[in-house]
């Protein structure tokens, strides 16, 4: 018993962070929690059955804790529906009465909100509200004694606004595996981000989000159901839960802080391989659309790194999940915060045409390259620039040349009379063999160090993931070694290994011939 309680340490103070003002709260309460569960004397036949009592013994004292916290302001609303429609603010003597009913009718839900405006403000007839919302007279009454019972009660009640009401944090939505980015919509939606890290790690109703992120339920609901749809968020008896893994600042900095030497290690092994063999790389001989020591040495890292990644990723035999309608991969949050010890931004994928020459794109925020994704955004693109490598233009179409102009306005394509380049790396089929041949130590190594800091990654993680999550944790935490790449990079950046990319220029993109 006393096992499972320390295991449980951290999972239950991350739910006590996100429901009080400040640490010292958080602490406060979690002792509270612990103390209840050492009364007990239970013996639990699973961790499953330990961890269904703990969440109800903290939902229990965060009640109590909350109640006692809170003063109560009398109000009082009349809960008799009188026989002819008065508007409702004509019923409330206090200008303070009138601002606390505003606050509840921005948290009821759509069927009862639409019930009172109509009936209240609107002064419509019982009946008439029966038809324009396509229910039953005696509903329409009974949904209007409801909502004249859930104002009352709100209104005698001091809501405290969570910290995510005026401290809202942001969250990268990131995918891995064969699908397109589906989530374009939701990268600047704080609303969304705050609705996900708000059900991480309990359920909630739609007025309790409303109360926690500060935002009425009116302006909640498009999002609420575009979350469903999209199977980031899932709906259960009224209460929403969040349905993918996030990688929380708390897990973030312990892993951090916990890995150090792993990302030293790596950074270290680049590093040395670069001074040394710098010559051996250059007589590979491939053709490169930069100059200078710095964008090879970038060049050659980050292929180093990325094929580290595929070698560790090849040993764990991965199959992508088909949780997400449609949708083959896996799908986590990052949460961004400005204490991290270095930009997490990363974007990349490669993609082929028909012959399998394949185009490399990565970008890192910590680098500062340009990103190239508007080239792979269709196939159409992707398939001129791979023409164009194989010097491949004579049978380019005029909608080719379109697109071809643009490319050299974006930087991506130098025009030499009629002669068309590009300004990123190409190798050959037979460069690409010799370049991995050359590097395969180097990558072998990676890979092991990397196995080593995802072991302790997924340890952490679980620990910061809420019940209903931490299978799921446990079977993709190695989703998290794009941080032991991104930051290598910034490693040797700080070592002189790197010095920043200038813009247009394209180290990190390349392309593979066949």
């Amino acid at each position: 018993m006393n096992e499972l309680i320390t295991n449980a340490a951290k999972t239950i103070f991350s739910y006590c962070r996100t429901r009080t003002n400040s640490k010292e709260e958080a602490e406060d309460l979690s002792q509270d929690i612990f103390v209840e569960l050492l009364k007990t004397k239970g013996n639990f036949d699973s961790e499953k059955a330990f961890y269904g009592f703990m969440w109800a013994v903290a939902g229990n004292v965060y009640a109590a804790w909350y109640k006692k916290r809170n003063k109560t302001i009398n109000s009082e609303l009349d809960e008799n529906i009188p026989d002819n429609s008065i508007p409702l603010v004509e019923m409330l003597e206090k200008e303070s009465d009138l601002r606390l009913l505003y606050r509840e009718l921005g948290l009821l839900t759509e069927q009862y909100r639409q019930v009172v405006i109509q009936y209240y403000f609107n002064e419509r007839k019982v009946s008439d509200i029966s038809k324009s919302m396509n229910i039953s007279e005696s509903m329409v009454k009974f949904l209007l004694f409801k909502t004249r019972k859930k104002l009352k009660e709100g209104m005698n009640m001091k809501r405290t606004k969570g910290d995510l009401s005026f401290n809202p944090r942001r969250m990268e939505l990131g995918i891995l595996g064969k699908s397109d980015y589906p989530f374009w919509d939701l990268r600047d939606s704080l609303i969304a981000q705050n609705i996900l890290l708000a059900c991480y790690n309990d359920r909630c109703t739609a007025e309790e989000i409303s109360i926690e992120i500060g935002v009425a339920v009116p302006y909640l609901e498009k999002e609420l159901s575009k979350l469903c749809e999209k199977g980031l968020l899932a709906q259960k008896g009224g209460k929403y839960e969040t349905n993918i893994v996030i990688f929380t600042k708390e897990f973030l900095e312990e892993a951090d802080e916990k890995t150090v030497q792993n990302r030293n290690n790596v950074a270290e092994i680049i590093s040395k391989f670069l001074g040394e063999h710098l010559g051996d790389i250059k007589s590979v001989g491939f053709h490169t659309g930069f100059l200078g020591d710095n964008m090879l040495k970038w060049q050659i890292a980050t292929i180093m790194l990325m094929q580290g990644y595929k070698k560790y990723e090849k040993s764990l035999n991965i199959v992508p999940p088909t949780k997400y309608p449609g949708i083959e991969g896996f799908f986590w949050g990052m949460e961004c915060y400005d204490q991290s010890l270095y930009p997490r931004g990363y974007g990349g994928a490669e993609k082929s045409n028909e012959n399998g020459d394949c185009f490399n794109y990565h970008v890192f925020e910590v680098s500062g390259a340009t990103d190239v994704f508007y080239l792979i955004e269709n196939q159409t693109r992707t398939n001129i620039v791979l023409d164009i490598a194989k010097g491949k233009t004579a049978d380019l179409s005029e909608n080719d040349m379109s697109e071809v102009a643009e490319f050299i306005k974006r930087g991506f394509v130098r025009k030499t009379g009629d002669e068309l380049s590009l300004k990123f790396p190409v190798y050959t089929s037979e460069q690409h063999k010799e370049l991995l041949s050359l590097t395969d130590d180097i990558t072998t190594a990676i890979a092991e160090e990397t196995r080593e800091f995802i072991k302790t990654a997924t340890d952490i993680l679980i620990q910061h993931t809420p019940v209903s999550m931490k299978k799921e944790a446990e079977s993709m935490a190695w989703v998290n070694m794009f941080d032991i790449i991104i930051a290598s990079l910034k490693i040797m950046m700080d070592n002189g290994t790197l010095q920043q990319i200038p813009e247009n220029i394209y180290p990190t993109t390349w392309i593979w011939q066949c």
